[in-house]
């Protein structure tokens, strides 16, 4: 950073990874009643149910699709590029592909709201980019920056359903439609832009880093498979990417289907539920935001990590076995503080683990593979379902302590190589 002050600079980075975030989480709570509900359904009445669940899958798919694709390459050209001018340009196209996305509910088109979101995810490669811009902040800490991102993340999370339904709902005001909430995100995101622009200052790419450049072609650019390969010649960003994968898949399900399991446990409905997702957002920003970087000062990342996967898996497997809503409520509670705590320590390491002239990129491949096990969630944790509502969540706490076996033992061997 150049002549800003880097405090200032981090609020503006997180003030986009907020509005980020929330552009994501808006949706959640739109989308099933445009395709479920034949009151706000935006397809033919005569088409099957069968046709409006796949149609609804495959619309909520668009948008981390596009983000898996989007993250790495974007991330790279920051890295090459300069990140200021790649952020604000990529601010700018999500608040276009947002905007269609609002004209598209309101002209009924599917077909165009499908390929928004799929370019509006797309250009969510810039949360990726802004990762990187923190970690060019070298006067505050990683566990600071990272965790304070994390943090606003979650919050963003919590809020952005609950403003989504709200701005969604014409019950509060008769001008709001479906589309008000894309708009509202599409204006966001274009003030936003032009404020990256004028305030955020950016290390330029190393004349060094030239030689790189031109010899990185297009298709070297989208060709994921081969960016992977590359990347993962490091063993050790191999294995920490391994580890961020992996962890986050047991947290994503445990996020996305949480409240399945709480619904058919208890039969509970969705006021009940806010409140679960209430604490577990809430703690996993101070997890994320302040327990990281408290933690990093007295205890080292292994342990940390080692903790943190490790709580996890407990909490999940408590989660199976109690009857209490109480002590529901403390593991929901317990488990933000935990998820808070390693993501963000595995994020620092991650980051550690590589140069300055490709944060960017591996910041965009780390949450394209997260955005990627999103996916695969949503596509098994329904078979899942028709097992047991259980079922996920064991699958889960499996996956948590399959990863700190896998964390410990790779821990063993450096140690012995050491």
């Amino acid at each position: 950073m150049e002549n800003s002050s880097p405090r200032k600079q981090l609020w503006i980075i997180l003030t986009i990874i907020f509005l980020g975030f929330l552009g994501i989480s808006i949706p959640y709570l739109i989308f099933p009643a445009l395709f479920i509900n034949p009151e706000y359904s935006i397809l033919p009445a005569n088409w099957s149910e069968s046709s409006h669940y796949l149609l609804l899958g495959v619309t909520l798919a668009a948008y981390p699709l596009g983000q898996f694709i989007g993250s790495p390459i974007l991330g790279s050209l920051s890295d090459d590029y300069g990140r200021k001018s790649l952020l604000a340009g990529s601010l700018l196209c999500a608040a276009v592909c947002n905007l269609m996305t609002g004209l598209a509910l309101e002209w009924q088109q599917l077909t165009l709201v499908i390929l928004s979101r799929f370019a509006a995810g797309f250009m969510e490669g810039n949360i990726a980019i802004a990762r990187a811009m923190a970690a060019d902040i070298k006067s505050i800490s990683k566990h600071e920056t990272f965790g304070k991102i994390n943090a606003v993340a979650s919050i963003a999370f919590l809020v952005g359903p609950l403003l989504g339904g709200l701005l969604a709902d014409d019950v509060f005001f008769s001008g709001l439609t479906n589309s008000t909430p894309f708009y509202l995100i599409s204006f966001l995101f274009f003030c936003v832009s032009g404020l990256s622009l004028i305030m955020l200052k950016t290390r330029d790419p190393e004349s060094n880093d030239l030689a790189i450049k031109a010899g990185r072609s297009v298709w070297a650019r989208i060709n994921i498979v081969n960016r992977l390969s590359v990347l993962f010649k490091n063993r050790r960003l191999r294995f920490l990417m391994i580890v961020s994968s992996f962890f986050t898949l047991a947290v994503d399900i445990f996020y996305e289907f949480g409240p399945v399991y709480l619904t058919a446990k208890w039969m509970i409905g969705p006021v009940e539920l806010i409140a679960y997702n209430s604490i577990l957002c809430l703690t996993l920003a101070i997890g994320n935001g302040f327990l990281a970087s408290y933690t990093s000062m007295y205890y080292s990342s292994r342990k940390g990590i080692i903790a943190s996967i490790a709580g996890f898996a407990i909490f999940l497997v408590g989660m199976i076995f109690t009857d209490t809503p109480l002590l529901m409520w403390s593991l929901f509670g317990l488990s933000g503080f935990v998820i808070g705590i390693g993501v963000t320590l595995i994020t620092v390491k991650i980051s550690d683990s590589v140069s300055d002239a490709i944060q960017g990129e591996v910041m965009g491949v780390q949450l394209s593979l997260r955005v990627l096990g999103d996916a695969v969630i949503c596509l098994l944790g329904g078979i899942m379902l028709l097992i047991s509502s259980k079922m996920i969540i064991v699958c889960a706490a499996l996956i948590s302590a399959g990863t700190l076996a896998y964390y410990m033992s790779q821990v063993n061997i450096d140690e012995k190589r050491t």
